[in-house]
């Protein structure tokens, strides 16, 4: 009876959990009626938003995948003196209040400091931009695609690096030839997470670039403006795509360990 109850609980646990994440979601899709949603989102500003927030996403994402996915590499074959510490701050961008990054990110591509006045004076202001959004999006978003990537790499076999390196393989087609198809599966996975995350920043946007909205930062104006049910349907719409899209990239980043596996 006792294991019963034990096994009962466990799954009770896990049931809670499940229904912790769903039930909200389920209700704001559920809140908004199917003609609030597509009457909201025929709003040109919302829609400019949303295209705004889809471009900058996808440009941060691509430089975490150039600069990222090369870093996760060096992490795994590399040991050196305060390695632990290194892969510890790299984690910050994760865990800080997204506000202490824009913070931190102002200090450094503000318009009174010496890049970001640089920046201006020719004409490619990195705050209230474009750019401003990508560099807050980039920042916060980093270490998925470092440490999703990092975990695929140390699944390597050793024995298939040193038969590489035997064939006189040098690093640019080891990393290009074995790392990559073998990682391929945790690397989509992190590209899906990154894209996921920049969407859905604000704190540090809202820093780095109130002007031009960004998805994030055009929902809160219209919560201070209206309050919750202005949000409803926007939020609501917003849920269902990113539900589709999520879905999407589990779908490809599945096809793409099963190749690499």
């Amino acid at each position: 009876m006792w294991r019963g109850l034990r096994t009962s609980a466990l799954y009770a646990a896990g049931a809670v959990s499940v229904a912790y994440a769903l039930w909200p979601m389920i209700r704001l899709t559920a809140s908004a009626p199917p003609g609030a949603v597509a009457e909201a989102w025929r709003n040109p500003e919302l829609l400019q938003a949303a295209a705004t927030s889809v471009v900058s996403a996808a440009i941060s994402t691509a430089l975490s995948v150039a600069l990222g996915v090369p870093a996760a590499f060096l992490l795994v074959r590399f040991r050196f003196p305060g390695k632990w510490l290194l892969e510890t701050l790299l984690l910050l961008p994760l865990v800080l209040p997204p506000i202490v990054g824009g913070v931190a990110l102002m200090d450094v591509f503000g318009p009174y400091t010496p890049i970001g006045s640089f920046a201006a004076a020719h004409h490619m202001p990195l705050t209230q931009s474009t750019a401003g959004i990508v560099l807050a999006q980039w920042y916060v978003t980093s270490p998925f695609l470092v440490f999703t990537s990092r975990a695929g790499f140390a699944e390597v076999p050793k024995e298939l690096h040193e038969a590489f390196r035997l064939e006189g393989a040098d690093g640019w087609t080891t990393f290009w030839r074995l790392y990559v198809p073998l990682s391929s599966g945790a690397i989509l996975a992190g590209v899906a997470l990154t894209f996921a995350r920049a969407l859905g920043e604000f704190g540090a946007t809202m820093l780095m670039a109130y002007h031009p909205y960004s998805l994030p930062v055009y929902i809160w104006v219209q919560f201070t403006a209206g309050g919750v049910p202005s949000m409803l349907p926007i939020a609501s719409g917003i849920a269902i795509a990113l539900a589709v899209g999520v879905a999407i990239a589990r779908l490809i980043g599945a096809r793409g360990l099963y190749r690499g596996t």
